[in-house]
């Protein structure tokens, strides 16, 4: 109960709370809006019947008894009391040439009627132009109405605002129509319709001078601001710094006539620049989700309570019924009883009764067939004990001689190992010896190679000294050719006779040389091609060399592998007979486990029938059931 207050209690200040406020701030805010239109609706009139007198100070011809024919008719407004007076204001020399004031107004007499004063128009009165409702409508758009702040006029001392709306003529500004409002029916309208949210309404013009404000002494010759009224109303300040910073929503803990905390809810009249303020109290807020919480914790906590009361009796006779269940099947158990649950009532506590019984019947035959396989174990565990016992002899014979196998076998694999190894170290070295013939072979390969490149130079130089003996040759005919011409030309030509002389000499001697060069180079070329034809012979022969060291090296790594390849056999067949060893021991040590076990299982196959004849009874033998029917096989197979 107390979960369920709290939670009924959270859910409204948390969820029911916020959305009842809510509602209540719309109403607020639909209140404030119908007031605001209302407001707007009585200034709407004003303002249409200012742009009226605006329209005929443009239209009709600028005549005196004309204007004060028409104009108190639409100022009087069918003699509404809102409006203390009106009239036109043209310019300077707008109306007449010459004249600078020429202005029509009309205010309300002590009976009510309009009567016309000329006052403004006086020698020595101040130039209306200069005011500022005059001077505010100078650039506004035709028929905009320009509303002043709020003042007291200096006559009747009645608090009132002016709707000014410029006239223009030939699209030049021409002047300003007027009409005076009271505020004294916005005050009245106010203190009828603020109090729709339980509090009140106020009202500020454009420049925050207080119209409306219950409860303040506005009675005073110029008009308020609220800052004048915060000396003896201070719980204003939090209003006036929200207005400051143009918040729309704003709370105090008093409100002046209310004494209690309230909410300020502002709307701005986008037409007038006014602010209508609507103070609502805290409780009318709160007050609905406040009654909801409460209603429903006065509700509902009784009837929790009640459905508590009921489930606690009807808990008290269920757990009455079971722990009457729970002793009669214990006593099912005990001294071999095979009583049954008495089933007294149709419900769950005799379906449950019921089940138990056929449980019970299941039991007492299930532990009959127990018995009998019991017996059978008993028996046959005495049979698999002995055949064991042979078993386990025989397998720790077995054991022995793979010992003696295993011994044999390892012998075997050390010796093939040995030659395995003799076999890859041979193989080792005829790789080594055939990789020293090869390198052999391409040594003599390379001489042959240069002893050709050598006869293919003796060819090159026998040409070269050809060449020279040809060069000797020419040069002793050049020689011979030169003494002849020496001597034709008598004594001019023994010098150079004595050259050619010399020349022939050199000649003859090269030519000689070039013979001699040749002869030996035709003998080294014949030395060089025999040897040759040996190189050759000697790579013929190395290369047959390293093809048969090569098939000798192919025939030893065969065999070292076919070595490997023993020794690996030899290993698994051991590493096989050593397991088989290990696993036959193993089995040997199952068995006599396996033996232990059977014996083990023969006395407790004997306990188990003993039990079983302990919980029947001594003399009770187990009887064969009939079969059941298929509801209790599925209660059975569920249970």
């Amino acid at each position: 109960m107390l979960l369920m207050a709290a939670s009924i209690y959270a859910v409204m200040a948390w969820r029911g709370q916020p959305l009842v406020i809510e509602s209540s701030q719309s109403l607020v805010d639909r209140t404030g809006g119908s007031i605001v239109n209302a407001l707007n609706a009585q200034l709407a009139r004003v303002e249409g019947n200012t742009s009226s007198l605006a329209a005929l100070a443009e239209s009709l011809p600028r005549e005196e008894d004309l204007y004060l024919q028409a104009f108190p008719r639409v100022v009087d407004d069918n003699g509404n009391a809102a409006i203390a007076g009106g009239g036109i204001w043209p310019e300077p020399n707008a109306f007449e040439a010459g004249t600078e004031r020429y202005s029509f107004f009309w205010a309300r007499d002590a009976e009510g009627g309009l009567e016309f004063l000329d006052d403004y128009n006086a020698p020595g009165a101040a130039p209306y132009q200069d005011e500022e409702w005059y001077s505010s409508a100078r650039g506004a758009e035709p028929g905009q109405c320009v509303w002043s702040t709020a003042y007291r006029d200096p006559a009747t001392g009645v608090a009132m605002v002016t709707c000014s709306v410029p006239y223009y003529l030939d699209n030049a500004f021409a002047g300003v129509a007027t009409i005076d409002m009271q505020l004294d029916g916005v005050a009245d309208f106010l203190t009828e319709n603020g109090g729709a949210t339980g509090g009140y309404a106020f009202v500020l013009d454009s420049a925050g001078n207080v119209i409306h404000f219950p409860g303040a002494n506005l009675a005073t010759a110029d008009m308020q601001g609220l800052a004048n009224l915060v000396g003896e109303m201070p719980w204003l300040q939090p209003v006036i710094d929200g207005i400051n910073v143009g918040r729309e929503e704003i709370e105090v803990k008093t409100a002046g006539v209310l004494d209690e905390p309230a909410s300020v809810r502002l709307f701005n009249m986008q037409d007038t620049g006014w602010t209508l303020g609507l103070m609502t109290p805290q409780d009318e807020i709160t007050a609905l989700a406040q009654t909801l919480t409460r209603d429903l914790l006065v509700v509902i906590l009784p009837l929790l309570a009640l459905l508590l009361t009921f489930g606690w009796l009807g808990g008290r006779i269920l757990l009455r019924q079971i722990r009457s269940t729970t002793l009669q099947i214990d006593q099912l158990g005990q001294s071999g009883s095979s009583r049954e649950l008495t089933i007294y009532r149709d419900d769950e506590i005799g379906e449950l009764r019921s089940a138990v019984n056929r449980y019970s019947d299941k039991l007492q035959h299930l532990f009959g067939e127990v018995r009998g396989v019991a017996d059978a174990i008993a028996s046959e565990s005495t049979e698999i004990a002995s055949g064991n016992t042979e078993l386990s002899s025989r397998t720790e014979q077995q054991a022995a001689s793979l010992q003696e196998t295993s011994s044999t076998m390892e012998e075997m694999a050390a010796t093939v190992k040995r030659n395995a190894d003799n076999a890859q170290e041979a193989d080792q070295r005829v790789k080594e010896s055939a990789e020293k013939v090869k390198q052999g072979g391409e040594q003599v390969s390379r001489l042959a190679q240069s002893m050709v490149a050598i006869n293919e130079s003796s060819g090159e130089v026998s040409t070269i000294v050809n060449v020279i003996e040809n060069i000797a040759f020419q040069t002793n005919i050049l020689a011979l050719n030169a003494s002849v011409e020496a001597a034709r030309a008598g004594e001019h030509g023994r010098g150079f006779a004595v050259v050619a002389s010399e020349v022939r000499e050199l000649a003859s001697r090269s030519a000689a040389s070039a013979r001699n060069i040749n002869g030996l180079i035709m003998k080294t070329s014949e030395q060089i091609e025999t040897g040759s034809s040996y190189a050759r012979e000697a790579e013929a022969a190395m290369k047959e060399i390293i093809l048969s060291i090569e098939e000798v090296t192919a025939r030893i790594s065969e065999i070292s592998q076919a070595s490997n390849e023993q020794t690996n056999g030899i290993d698994e067949i051991n590493r096989a007979v050593t397991q088989m060893d290990t696993v036959t021991q193993q089995n040997a040590g199952l068995v006599s486990q396996a033996a232990g076990a059977a014996n083990e299982l023969s006395l407790q196959a004997q306990r188990l029938k003993g039990l079983l004849d302990e919980f029947h009874g001594s003399s009770q033998e187990a009887t064969p059931m009939a079969t059941l029917s298929n509801e209790s096989n599925e209660r059975y197979q569920l249970t």
